[in-house]
């Protein structure tokens, strides 16, 4: 068990894994607050507090006089499961049960996608809503300017100009984390039949969309230095694409940053093939600011940036944004408030508090220098045990590895949870489904010391 996490988080994490494994059963009654506590060694508050995140995430159920109970209804009908109907799709083209991904979000997780939550503790974000409940009335109760809050815009516009993107406020478009910026992005520019280029592996939730856009989606390899600039040549001549969704930096699940001499050569394709670029930055803030970003090269003339604040603050928090050349924000904005009618004004007044009083700053200082050593620390331990791993980024929240003698990630991984332990196996990031793979992606924020990677190894 992850020592690092609170210990109302480490229970609830426990009991939570108990009932996803079968071992508490719908119905099945829970130790009273008392008993629970002295098995735990906790005090009875500590023991409240993770019973109420199991209750808001569904897993328990409180029943009048008489405690609380494992929740009768399957895991699948759980309120929090909203979120992640892509996941689904995902994990049903490669035959997994959504059971795997159930036990995901605590200290037996290895493949997250979320940093750490004490990663994010520091922030303090509750503070700041609070002022911004208290000073905002008259204004959070109301619809804000469709493209987002100003203040945060000129913000954003200021923090791209620390990446080498001169960008003005007006080409801003302020949205409901990257997933919802990408969604716009599809809509808008995605007509069935459209040919779309995509990473392989890549970040599934996009692969859904263009399916369910009526897009023909293209696989893109990537290597250790970015997209196969071979092969996406190849693709430009076949089939004409129009967009080609991908990560400069960071990338979602190999970690890997996209060298100069590739970004050069992807941006001349793209601006002789009339080729728009989507590049999605939802972990800036995991990733050195000197990274290389398309934007910088071609200054968003052939590419829409997508960045986030979701993961460096909070995932509760759904605030991201996308950048690109005037008229199209104007266009995507349009197309935002048809499908949405606004952003949240409250989520963005908070965001631009937190950067307005400086703590913003600071803490992506220390998300960066957690990130750094927490991967060199991952990579000591990968090279001590003999796992290949795919790239070699300074800092990264992924890392895409292989086990010694593992050939098919996805059978490890059913092994592994019936074990409790929850892997991220490479056949979920792939545009094919049926394509066999002996990656996994692991977050280097979860492969500390007390963490079940040691298991892992053990069993190889």
């Amino acid at each position: 068990m992850n020592n690092h996490l609170p210990l109302a988080e480490r229970i609830a994490a426990d009991i939570r894994r108990q009932i996803t494994l079968g071992q508490l059963a719908p119905g099945s009654n829970l130790p009273s607050l008392r008993d629970q506590a002295q098995a735990c060694g906790a005090a009875k508050n500590t023991v409240v507090k993770a019973y109420e995140i199991l209750v808001a995430e569904g897993f328990i159920e409180p029943r009048r006089g008489a405690g609380f109970y494992v929740a009768g209804r399957e895991p699948h009908l759980r309120a929090t499961d909203g979120w992640a109907p892509a996941l689904d799709l995902a994990l049903s083209a490669v035959g997994i049960d959504r059971q795997m991904t159930d036990a995901a979000h605590g200290p037996l997780s290895l493949g997250e996608g979320l940093p750490p939550s004490a990663w994010l503790e520091g922030c303090r974000l509750d503070r700041y809503m609070q002022k911004i409940g208290r000073s905002g009335l008259g204004t959070v109760f109301r619809y804000g300017d469709p493209a987002g809050y100003l203040p945060l815009r000129r913000h954003i516009a200021a923090r791209l100009q620390g990446f080498g993107m001169a960008v003005d406020p007006a080409q801003i478009v302020l949205t409901q984390g990257a997933y919802q910026a990408v969604d716009l992005v599809i809509r808008h520019l995605v007509r069935p039949g459209d040919h779309v280029l995509v990473d392989d592996p890549g970040f599934y939730p996009t692969f859904n969309k263009l399916r369910l856009q009526g897009a023909q989606i293209h696989s893109v390899p990537r290597t250790p230095e970015g997209p196969d600039i071979g092969m996406l040549s190849q693709l430009l001549r076949q089939y004409k694409p129009r967009l080609f969704f991908t990560q400069s930096c960071g990338h979602n699940p190999t970690g890997s940053d996209m060298t100069g001499t590739v970004m050069q050569a992807l941006t001349e394709l793209a601006q002789l093939h009339g080729l728009v670029i989507v590049d999605d930055d939802a972990l800036a803030d995991f990733s050195a600011v000197r990274a290389a970003r398309i934007g910088k090269g071609d200054q968003l003339t052939q590419s829409i940036y997508v960045g986030s604040f979701s993961k460096s603050l909070s995932s509760v928090v759904r605030v991201g944004f996308l950048a690109c050349g005037a008229d199209l924000a104007r266009e995507l904005t349009q197309v935002k408030t048809i499908v949405s009618l606004n952003s949240s004004l409250y989520a963005e007044r908070t965001v631009d508090a937190v950067i307005t009083e400086g703590r913003f700053r600071k803490h992506a200082l220390a998300l960066r220098a957690k990130t750094r050593n927490a991967t060199r620390a991952a990579l000591a331990l990968f090279d001590e045990h003999g796992v290949e791993v795919f790239a070699r980024p300074e800092q990264s929240l992924y890392l895409w590895a292989r086990l010694p003698g593992v050939d098919d990630s996805l059978a490890f991984a059913r092994q592994m949870f019936a074990r409790g332990i929850a892997m991220a196996p490479g056949a979920i990031f792939s545009p094919d489904a049926t394509a066999l793979s002996p990656w996994f992606r692991f977050n280097v924020g979860f492969l500390g010391p007390d963490s079940a990677i040691k298991e892992v190894l053990s069993s190889i």
